[in-house]
């Protein structure tokens, strides 16, 4: 499991826009961590696609988003999942084995075949393997059985792709801009809604 937390210390804001209304303050800091934890979320489907070789969709259903709110200043993205099986990565049956593009790359798994799981039902890769089983009168006898071939894993590549330190420093370069619309936003709602005051604001 991987993680990426994005958060911000209300109180230096405050210090930033003294002055300002509290709560005015409060909800631009929400709206501004929510975007930009939008748009991490976002770039993080991308390079993890790319890095992995899995569809967007597939690296989307391997992440949750906890929202920002009032009580709590903080986005959380999480990047979970299993290691996926070769057949998630556009695997081809081809002469000299299974053709993937896992970890980005298209490459050929020789002796790799395709085959129906025997629980699941699902059309997976595998590979014949050696394997020491035990006969009807217990005694070990050779066996060729089937083992799975994986491809790369979400969460792992989402360190070792370096796609943390991309997501941190789109984050730094972006929050202070989603904030001051955010925050000239939310400063032109409260005016409106002043009684006085809202007379001179379009």
């Amino acid at each position: 499991m991987a993680s990426l937390s994005v958060q911000n210390n209300i109180n230096q804001v405050m210090k930033q826009f003294r002055g300002m209304d509290r709560k005015v303050v409060r909800k631009a800091v929400v709206t501004a961590l929510n975007k930009v934890g939008k748009e991490a979320s976002t770039e993080a489907k991308r390079q993890l696609a790319n890095k992995t070789g899995l569809k967007k969709k597939t690296v989307a259903s391997n992440m949750k988003i906890a929202k920002a709110n009032k009580n709590n200043q903080r986005v959380l993205i999480s990047i979970g999942g299993r290691q996926l099986n070769l057949v998630e990565f556009g695997a081809r049956q081809t002469k000299k084995g299974v053709s993937s593009n896992a970890w980005g790359k298209r490459t050929v798994n020789r002796g790799a075949f395709m085959f129906q799981g025997k629980t699941s039902g699902k059309k997976l890769v595998g590979k014949r393997v050696k394997g020491t089983v035990t006969g009807k009168k217990g005694t070990p006898i050779q066996n060729r059985r089937v083992k799975g071939i994986f491809g790369a894993h979400v969460p792992t590549e989402y360190f070792r792709g370096g796609v943390d330190q991309i997501l941190k420093a789109k984050i730094a370069t972006r929050f202070n801009k989603l904030l001051a619309t955010a925050l000239d936003f939310q400063f032109s709602k409260s005016l409106k809604s002043d009684k006085v005051l809202g007379q001179f604001v379009k």
